[in-house]
C-alpha cells in the first residue's frame, strides 16, 4: 500500500538566490546595436540584502582576482575567439536592480581577446569572453550600464537601460508593511478554506497560511478547515486558529467558501486516540469529527502535534499490538502518546518515539485526524543504498539562473542528475527521476512525484546565483538546504560529499523554507553544487568531468548517510 500524498505547496515564494531566465538576451555587435532589448526579470530578496544606503558618489569596486582561490579540480577557462558582441546575461533590460549601492552585472563579450569597461569601470574579462562585474548602482539620473568592448581596432558600445529603486523607500519599507498590516475589522465570518489548484487530489491539496501578509510559509491546513475571517489586506484574508492565534491566507492560493449562517463555529473534541503498527510505518489517529488547523513539530525523539480551536477528551489511547504480534511488546517506534491542554482551546499531542522521526504524513480520514510515522528503511551496512528508492529532481524549468556565457541551469543540472542516477543504480539503488527531459515540470508537483514513489530520499540538483547586492566574489562556494529537521543529517552528508569531491568553498548546510525541502515523507535536501554566474564555474560546468564530480559527491553523500541510519556492526 503506498501512502497518501504529502502536503505541497502550489506556489513556491524563493527558489534560487536569484531567478535570472535564458533568451531573450540583449545583443550588440560589431558596427551598431543589433537586437531588440526584451523582457525582464524580477531578482527576489533576501533578508538584509537591500539595505544599504547608496552613497553619495559610490567609489569604483574593482574585481578582485580569484584565480588562486579557486580548486585544482576545476579545468582551466578555454580561450575563445570569436565576433566581437557584448550579451548581457543579468540584469536583463529593464530589470528592477534591487540594490542601493553596488550590484552585478554579467554577461559575455564573445572572445578572450577584448578588454571591456562598464560605466567607466574596467571589467576583467576570461579567455571564453564572459565578464562578472561588481560595481556602483548605475547613477539615477542615467539608470543604465554603459558598456564597451575593444579587440584590436575593433570597437563595440551598448547600452543597457535598467530600473532603480524609487528614492522614498528607505531599508526595509517600513511604511509600506504597516500600510499593508492594517487590515480592516471584519470578523464573524466563518468559511471553508480549499486549496486554489483543485486539479491535484485532496491530499495533495493543501492550504498556506503566513505570519504576516506575503510572509513565510508556516502552517500547511488541510482542505476543508473551518475558520473565523478576521480582517483583510490587499490579497490576503486574516483567519482565526484560535483565541491566541490569527494567520494570513492569500486570496489567490485558497478558496474562501462561506460557511451558512444556520452552521454553528466548529466544535472540535479530541476523544480516544489509537495508535496502530504496520510494516511501513504506525498511524495515530486522533478520533474527532471536524477537521483542525494544526502544527507538527520535531523536538527530538517527539513528534509533537499542536491542534487550534480544539479540546482534548481523550480518555484512552489504544496501542495495538506490535510488528510481531504479541500484546505484550512494545512497537520498536512509538513509544507512547500523551497530550495536555495547552489553553482553553489549544490542544498538544506528543508522540514519543525511539528514536528521531525518518519522516510522516498528516491526513484527514473517515476516522479522524491521522498522523502516519514513517519507519527507516532496512539498511545493508556493507551496501547501504541497496533497496532504497532514491528520487532525483535536476532542478528547474521553469526558471532557472544563466550563466554569463549564456549557460542555463536547467541544461546542467539534467547532465549532473543523470550521471547521478547512474551511480546510484551501481550502488544498488532504485532511481525515479522528475525529468528526464528540457521539458518544464511544474514545482508542486516534483515532491508528489517523490511521496508517489515512497522514496526514501529526495534529492534535488541546482546551481547558484546571488540575489541584488550580494558581492559574487566573496559568497559563491558549495551549499546544501533542508528544511526538516529530519533531513538536516542527509544535508549534512550530501554537504561533505560535494565539497571532498569538487572543491569549492564550504558554505555549509542551511534550513530554507523551500518547496523540494518541505515533504515531510522522507528526508529531502536540496543541492547548490557551484555558482552559475561565476565564469570560471560556468566553464566547469560544461564539462562532463566536472558534472561528474558534482554527481559523485552526492552519491557519496546519500551513501554515507545510510549507512550511518545501518546498525552498527557486532563486536568480534
Amino acid at each position: 500500500m503506498s501512502p497518501p500524498a504529502a502536503f505541497s505547496p502550489p506556489l513556491e515564494p524563493l527558489t534560487k538566490f536569484a531567478a535570472m531566465r535564458r533568451p531573450p538576451v540583449a545583443r550588440a555587435a560589431s558596427g551598431g546595436l543589433l537586437g531588440l532589448l526584451l523582457g525582464s526579470v524580477c531578482t527576489p530578496l533576501l533578508s538584509g540584502c537591500a539595505h544599504a544606503r547608496r552613497p553619495t558618489e559610490a567609489a569604483p569596486v574593482p574585481a578582485p582576482d580569484t584565480s588562486a582561490a579557486e580548486p585544482a579540480t576545476l579545468p582551466p577557462i578555454p580561450h575563445v575567439t570569436g565576433p566581437l558582441v557584448i550579451t548581457v546575461e543579468y540584469p536583463k533590460a529593464g530589470t528592477l536592480v534591487a540594490s542601493r549601492d553596488s550590484n552585478s552585472i554579467l554577461g559575455s563579450v564573445g572572445t578572450g581577446d577584448a578588454q571591456l569597461t562598464i560605466n567607466g569601470h574596467p571589467v576583467p574579462v576570461e579567455p571564453n569572453g564572459a565578464f562578472l562585474g561588481w560595481l556602483p548602482v548605475p547613477d539615477s539620473a542615467t539608470a543604465r550600464y554603459d558598456l564597451v568592448a575593444a579587440a584590436g581596432a575593433d570597437t563595440v558600445r551598448f547600452t543597457q537601460p535598467v530600473q532603480l529603486l524609487p528614492s522614498h523607500v528607505v531599508g526595509d519599507s517600513t511604511h509600506d508593511m504597516h500600510l499593508l498590516l492594517s487590515p480592516f475589522p471584519d470578523s464573524g465570518r466563518y468559511v471553508t478554506l480549499d486549496a486554489a489548484d483543485s486539479s491535484l487530489d485532496d491530499t495533495d491539496r493543501v492550504v498556506i497560511a503566513r505570519p504576516i501578509p506575503g510572509g513565510t510559509y508556516k502552517w500547511f491546513l488541510l482542505p476543508g478547515t473551518v475558520v473565523e475571517v478576521t480582517g483583510r489586506s490587499p490579497g490576503y484574508e486574516r483567519v482565526r486558529l484560535d483565541s491566541l492565534l490569527d494567520v494570513w491566507v492569500s486570496l489567490a492560493e485558497a478558496k474562501l467558501t462561506p460557511v451558512p449562517s444556520w452552521v454553528r463555529p466548529p466544535r472540535r473534541v479530541v476523544g480516544a486516540v489509537r495508535v496502530a503498527p504496520s510494516a511501513g510505518w504506525v498511524e495515530v489517529t486522533l478520533t474527532m469529527s471536524e477537521r483542525p488547523p494544526f502544527f507538527v513539530e520535531e523536538r527530538g525523539n517527539d513528534l509533537v502535534l499542536t491542534l487550534y480551536g480544539t479540546q482534548a477528551s481523550t480518555d484512552v489511547v489504544h496501542y495495538l499490538s506490535a510488528m510481531n504480534g504479541s500484546t505484550s511488546s512494545a512497537d520498536p517506534l512509538v513509544r507512547t502518546v500523551t497530550w495536555a491542554q495547552e489553553t482553553s482551546d489549544r490542544a498538544r499531542y506528543t508522540v514519543h518515539l525511539t528514536h528521531p522521526s525518518f519522516g510522516y504524513l498528516v491526513m484527514w480520514t473517515g476516522s479522524g485526524f491521522v498522523l502516519r510515522v514513517r519507519r527507516p528503511p532496512a539498511i545493508d551496512r556493507a551496501s547501504p543504498l541497496s533497496g532504497q528508492t532514491i528520487v532525483v529532481d535536476p532542478g528547474h524549468p521553469p526558471r532557472g539562473a544563466t550563466g554569463p556565457t549564456g549557460l542555463y541551469e536547467p541544461v546542467p543540472t539534467l547532465s549532473v542528475a543523470g550521471l547521478l542516477r547512474a551511480m546510484l543504480i551501481r550502488r544498488g539503488a532504485t532511481v525515479v527521476m522528475t525529468r528526464t527531459t528540457p521539458d518544464s515540470v511544474a514545482l508542486a508537483v516534483r515532491p508528489i512525484i517523490a511521496r508517489r514513489a515512497n522514496a526514501d530520499a529526495l534529492v534535488s540538483i541546482h546551481l547558484n546565483a546571488l540575489p541584488d547586492g550580494m558581492n559574487p566574489f566573496t559568497s559563491h562556494g558549495t551549499g546544501t538546504y533542508f528544511f526538516h529537521p529530519h533531513s538536516a543529517a542527509l544535508a549534512r552528508a550530501v554537504q561533505a560529499g560535494m565539497v571532498h569531491r569538487m572543491g569549492l568553498r564550504d558554505l555549509g548546510v542551511f534550513a530554507d523554507n523551500l518547496a523540494l525541502v518541505r515533504p515531510t515523507w522522507m528526508p529531502a535536501v536540496l543541492c547548490e553544487g557551484a555558482f552559475i554566474i561565476i565564469p570560471i564555474q560556468e566553464a566547469a560546468l560544461r564539462t562532463p568531468e566536472f558534472q561528474s564530480l558534482y554527481a559523485q559527491g552526492v552519491a557519496d553523500g546519500l551513501e554515507a548517510y545510510f549507512r550511518s541510519l545501518a546498525p552498527a556492526a557486532a563486536a568480534p
